[in-house]
């Protein structure tokens, strides 16, 4: 069904997809699963990631009727601008440590990740205002991997840290689906290419996403029906051309940057390689931004560049 800008799918019976069709800027919503009321396991809705703007959360508790609790997956800006109106309207919200801070205040999201290559903070107020973020009154805050009961209704966390310190996907072991969050699955549709996954930041790891990407496929195998994640379409086990995707891309941005490097001194130490790639538009179009988006991106992609550098280092040595 759709309701005013809003696509949302059916998974099982009484637990939805729910995806925002038009936003205001690339890190201002994620897709996310509603778990309807069910007699036995939860009298009222409990919404896990579902950030999307406040005129579509109450369209939601008007169709749905009032959410209990909310979960959120990390402290990245796609996952957090919106959570503080699941709140205004009635929802306990629940986030991991020590990201859940990032919810409450943006100056911890400015703390929380390794920002060095933007001027001052003046950059990330104006982020947070381009994607209409506000910050939460109360958050709770539980630790990856912990288990989650609303009433009957059972939610494991499952740490993916690649992506963030604090990053979980969801195993919901009565439903048997496996929603991944931001591990990368970025398909819209089947066939229509995305970005694949992230590691903009310095506490990013490629090894990690890797070894997160094979526990993911795991679970799915062994014990889902369903995948989900916050900007793709659903998939249906044994369907396992999502982890392939995923594992294609890390190649491919491997190779982009290793055919990059050849056109280097390889004497050059690896911040001076890194800030000579940079003056390359590798992997975001940063020559068309200006001001403090042009910061931004120039800043996650000399962490992205970094990451492969030094990861083509490591295996050569």
């Amino acid at each position: 069904m759709n309701l005013d800008n809003l696509q949302i799918s059916k998974v099982t019976e009484d637990v939805l997809l729910v995806h925002q069709i038009k936003i205001p800027s690339n890190f201002s919503c994620s897709d996310g699963l509603l778990i309807l009321p069910k007699e036995g396991r939860n009298s009222k809705a409990i919404a896990l990631d579902i950030n999307i703007e406040p005129e579509h959360i109450n369209a939601v508790v008007r169709e749905f009727g009032p959410v209990s609790d909310y979960v959120n997956t990390h402290g990245h800006m796609d996952h957090i601008a919106h959570v503080h109106n699941w709140e205004q309207a009635g929802a306990t919200i629940h986030a991991p440590s020590p990201e859940s801070m990032c919810l409450t205040d943006i100056k911890h999201f400015f703390q929380s990740f390794d920002w060095r290559g933007v001027k001052d903070f003046s950059s990330i107020e104006q982020f947070a205002m381009l994607n209409k973020f506000k910050e939460c009154e109360n958050v709770v805050p539980f630790m990856p991997g912990d288990k989650l009961m609303f009433e009957n209704c059972i939610i494991e966390t499952i740490s993916f840290s690649g992506h963030s310190q604090s990053h979980v996907g969801f195993f919901l072991p009565l439903e048997k689906i496996l929603h991944v969050s931001c591990l990368g699955f970025d398909q819209p549709a089947p066939g229509v290419d995305g970005f694949g996954p992230w590691y903009g930041f310095k506490q990013c790891s490629i090894e990690q996403y890797i070894k997160d990407i094979d526990h993911a496929e795991s679970i799915f195998l062994e014990k889902s029906n369903f995948l989900t994640s916050s900007h793709a379409h659903i998939v249906k086990n044994p369907d396992t051309g999502p982890f392939k995707y995923m594992r294609n891309k890390i190649i491919k941005n491997q190779q982009i940057v290793d055919q990059a490097l050849k056109t280097l001194d390889p004497h050059l130490s690896i911040e001076e390689k890194v800030y000579e790639l940079l003056k390359n538009d590798l992997f975001f179009p940063k020559s068309k931004m200006k001001g403090f988006l042009h910061e931004l991106y120039a800043l996650w992609e000399s962490h992205t560049i970094k990451h492969h550098v030094e990861r083509s280092e490591t295996l050569i040595n």
